[in-house]
């Protein structure tokens, strides 16, 4: 569960980055047959997949790394 609490920590601190960079949020934890998608946001003309990933160190290494290969295609 603390994984959870954590992992949702950071999925709002990224929210209100992003607000507060301009950016509007269309969506939260989309899900879908093949996956789910932290936040969906609209900057401009642009819609941008946001993958959040909240670490406490490097332990287990860098956030970008536990993105694989399938989570971007």
């Amino acid at each position: 569960m603390k994984n959870k609490i954590l992992g949702n920590l950071g999925e709002t601190i990224a929210e209100n980055y992003l607000k507060k960079s301009g950016y509007n949020i269309v969506c939260k934890n989309f899900r879908c047959s093949i996956g789910e998608i932290d936040i969906i946001a609209l900057n401009k003309n642009s819609l941008i997949f946001v993958e959040v990933k909240t670490r406490t160190s490097t332990k287990f290494g860098y956030p970008k790394e536990a993105v694989t290969y399938h989570k971007k295609k």
